[in-house]
């Protein structure tokens, strides 16, 4: 579940962006992880590195909003501290390589939280794709 407020240290958060959320995590309204193109290179995914920005350039005028766990998840879900510290040791990594169905910016985020690559955007997306063939 996604709640909108003010993020905390570790918080896995996302922004609407159109079509798709941004996902990234948060330790400060400075340092923001995420995996994206560098400024100056956003549109060329090929470059996609894991990165940070500040909280407005992560915003970029949306509002900010913040995963909430249930109690199985709570179980799984690395403490703030290991969350940041596995998102710093994956700064300028590649990650090998973006790509939009099986490793984008929601995965490295889920990596962070859970050990665990994973994009609830895609699943639903290619759930629903499924049923049209069915």
């Amino acid at each position: 579940m996604w709640i909108e407020k003010k993020p905390e240290y570790g918080d896995h958060i996302r922004v609407n962006r159109g079509y798709y959320y941004h996902h990234g995590i948060y330790e400060n309204d400075d340092t923001i992880y995420q995996f994206a193109s560098p400024i100056g290179s956003e549109i060329s995914p090929e470059n996609a590195i894991i990165c940070t920005c500040n909280i407005e350039a992560f915003r970029k005028n949306g509002s900010i909003e913040v995963r909430t766990y249930n109690e199985f998840e709570l179980k799984d879900k690395r403490k703030p501290k290991e969350i940041i510290k596995f998102a710093k040791s994956k700064l300028n990594d590649n990650l090998g390589g973006y790509n939009i169905v099986t490793n984008n910016c929601e995965h490295f985020a889920n990596l962070c939280v859970f050990g665990v690559a994973k994009s609830d955007q895609v699943d639903d997306i290619l759930s629903k794709l499924g049923g049209l063939f069915r």
